[in-house]
């Protein structure tokens, strides 16, 4: 049985409907896991490399889900346009190559998003509102020394309004002020932009410090 890590479980627990693309998949732990658990009653497993695939598929077949999950080999998105699909999972990969899947691809505007950008979270955040994706919700995962962000987004084609600190702590993140991870998460931003900021001396970053200052303040 597939035991998901805290971050895994995080971007599992997002998801919501029916039918699975889990881009970049590596072992397929995600797909396997949530249609073992009846969550979900089809996936796609995708990655780039054959290596990571072919362990992909020995996960699929040893867990018994061969008939209801399929491998696929493909950058990003490139060429499911036509699969029926409810959401798409982008996990463990930069938020800059994040945004460049999603932008390539029609199918990403058709479904529910799950997103867990390794860096750049803030430009994924950024890249969302700027180009009409909703922020749904927001979650915190904790594995040894790092806080892993997942978002979940769905396509409105609505453009959002947003601060710049926003873009760092997550607006839905700041509403759900997870209990001490919260806390814990504002000052690891608070302590990097504090060194970026002294890197640049930009006062836009100054701003940005103060406002995570009030968050942390109230928490």
């Amino acid at each position: 049985m597939i035991v998901l890590t805290p971050r895994l479980y995080s971007v599992a627990s997002f998801v919501s409907g029916e039918r699975l693309i889990d881009v970049g998949t590596d072992h397929a732990y995600l797909p396997v896991y949530l249609l073992n658990s009846e969550k979900i009653k089809y996936a796609w497993a995708t990655d780039i490399n054959k290596g990571p695939l072919k362990k992909a598929g020995d996960t699929i077949s040893q867990n018994g889900c061969s008939d209801n999950c399929k491998t696929i080999l493909t950058d990003g998105l490139n060429g499911l346009d036509e699969l029926d699909c409810t959401d798409i999972s982008i996990a463990g990969m930069g938020g800059i190559l994040i945004t460049e899947i999603i932008e390539k691809s029609e199918l990403a505007k058709k479904s529910n998003l799950i997103l867990q950008p390794m860096t750049h979270p803030h430009l994924l955040r950024k890249y969302l509102y700027d180009h009409g994706y909703s922020i749904i919700d927001e979650d915190l995962a904790k594995e040894d020394r790092r806080i892993y962000q997942i978002i979940k987004a769905k396509y409105t084609g609505i453009s959002e309004k947003y601060s710049e600190y926003e873009l760092y702590l997550g607006k839905k993140n700041i509403e759900n002020k997870k209990p001490e991870l919260f806390k814990l998460f504002c000052e690891k931003v608070h302590k990097e932009l504090d060194i970026k900021f002294k890197g640049t001396k930009d006062p836009n970053f100054g701003e940005i410090l103060k406002e995570i200052e009030r968050i942390i303040s109230q928490l």
